[in-house]
């Protein structure tokens, strides 16, 4: 009875701090199913002291709440500290604040060398610009993520320690074939993607080099709650256009193809295949492809808004991207769960109620 009161004490206390917003953020953002997880993986992150970087990315805070819920329903000793540099959503903060076994840290790791003193069993490098927009304006920034901070990151992980790397599909630019993680892209340091492109390959070698024990995720179009309002990736912008605005503009060609991935799932493969297995390169992908004019009509019928075509092409996008995630849903046992459809209805009522 004695923790029940302290408990009831501890809720109080919290609904007090956090907004009717923010809790509904919260519920919204909390996606995890641990049932989607088995014991044996659920076990493997046990006793584990975790780093994520980028933990205020889409990747990084979902990330965050998994570790959140083991600690939590499984009541598993987990030690997790998040990285994050610009902005780290307050209602987070607010959630975690608590959390003795959760702590944050404001680094920006474009602009200076790691020199942590803690080791980890695990590291997860969710750090970047996925946003085609970014990585383009902030190309030096970029180069750095991707080496300088991998290699600074490499010197913090255990001696039998596992780093996990978001790496990206964008790496088979150029290719047109159906491409598996045996692959590669054919462009030039001339592509105007190159800085995200050639940095990305040089993360991927160096851990394959010089690690002894790494998993590198090759990362395609994740959408879902967790994304931020400056979010410049194309479904995003559609979403916030359909709130913001009288008319959802787009710009470019709604035959263009694409495979989007909702976090949720995402997440479930990271973790299951992160539990099973070492030194592999998998995608993480949707394998289902959907032109962008249907995904822009599904959105007109959720916000109840008219589409205004604009011609344009973002510069140096593909028109089409093939990339098969069969190595992984074979290696793991995974069926994707959540289709396009319902992936947009939660990211557009994260994003709505993020706004208002």
């Amino acid at each position: 009875n004695l923790i029940k009161i302290v408990l009831l004490k501890e809720l109080i206390i919290f609904f007090n701090y956090m907004t009717k917003k923010e809790l509904k953020l919260l519920n919204i953002l909390s996606l995890v199913d641990l049932k989607k997880i088995n014991k044996s993986e659920i076990n493997y992150f046990k006793n584990k002291k975790v780093l994520i970087t980028g933990v205020s990315g889409i990747i990084g805070i979902n990330l965050l709440f998994f570790f959140n819920a083991l600690i939590d329903q499984k009541k598993i000793k987990i030690n997790v500290d998040g990285i994050y540099n610009t902005s780290l959503f307050s209602f987070i903060k607010s959630f975690f604040r608590k959390k003795k076994f959760i702590k944050f840290k404001k680094i920006d790791l474009t602009k200076k060398n790691l020199n942590l003193k803690n080791k980890y069993d695990l590291i997860f490098h969710c750090a970047g610009y996925g946003q085609p927009n970014k990585f383009i304006r902030y190309a030096n920034s970029t180069y750095k993520l991707n080496s300088i901070t991998v290699m600074d990151l490499l010197k913090n992980l255990k001696n039998n320690g596992k780093f996990i790397y978001m790496s990206t599909t964008e790496i088979y630019s150029g290719n047109k074939n159906l491409c598996n993680e045996n692959d590669i892209g054919n462009t030039t340091p001339q592509h105007p993607r190159s800085s995200y492109i050639e940095s990305k390959k040089f993360g991927e070698s160096y851990l394959i080099n010089s690690s002894k024990n790494f998993i590198i995720y090759r990362v395609c179009l994740v959408f879902g709650p967790g994304a931020k309002l400056d979010d410049e990736r194309i479904l995003n912008l559609l979403l916030l256009r359909s709130i913001k605005k009288n008319q959802i503009d787009i710009y470019g060609g709604l035959n263009q193809v694409r495979s989007n991935l909702f976090i949720s799932d995402a997440i479930n493969m990271i973790i299951k295949s992160t539990a099973k297995f070492k030194n592999e390169i998998f995608n993480i992908n949707n394998h289902k492809m959907t032109t962008l004019g249907k995904t822009v009509k599904i959105i007109s019928k959720l916000s109840d808004k008219k589409i205004k075509n604009h011609k344009g092409f973002l510069k140096g996008s593909p028109n089409i991207i093939r990339i098969s995630n069969k190595k992984i849903l074979k290696a793991i046992n995974y069926k994707i769960l959540i289709d396009l459809k319902r992936g947009l209805l939660r990211t557009y009522d994260w994003y709505k109620n993020l706004i208002i």
